[in-house]
């Protein structure tokens, strides 16, 4: 559980940072790579999300929608039901949950995973928010 937290963690501040330069997406390809990532999710402009599957660069796309106004963006994906994340007859074999937050005014991206809290700001890493 460790080792998949540690990977996840390096995947999503690794992804948030993907620039258009070729020497970048190396770096990061070369990251994901080191780490066995699975799976990517970034924060793009527009504070939107992509989870990306990093075994064959495919976009991952959602199954449902939690609320009213992520359908407003997502037409043609239906809505939750109330229990989708429930797993009772199965074994979870992990679990986390990931809050990022962009304060209007600021160059800085806070994210907390589990009980650590990274903080990153433009400079020295180029956000572009």
């Amino acid at each position: 559980m460790k080792k998949i937290l540690s990977y996840t963690i390096a995947l999503t501040l690794f992804s948030i940072f993907i620039s258009g330069c070729a020497p970048s997406h190396y770096k990061t390809s070369k990251i994901l790579k080191q780490d066995n990532a699975q799976v990517a999710i970034t924060l793009n402009k527009g504070f939107e999300t992509t989870v990306i599957s990093t075994n064959d660069g495919k976009r991952i796309e959602p199954i449902c929608v939690m609320d009213e106004k992520a359908k407003e963006r997502n037409a043609s994906v239906p809505m939750c039901e109330e229990n989708v994340f429930s797993d009772k007859d199965n074994k979870v074999l992990y679990e986390k949950t990931f809050n990022v937050k962009v304060v209007e005014g600021s160059v800085c991206v806070k994210v907390r995973i589990g009980s650590a809290v990274y903080k990153f700001c433009d400079p020295p890493y180029d956000l572009g928010f």
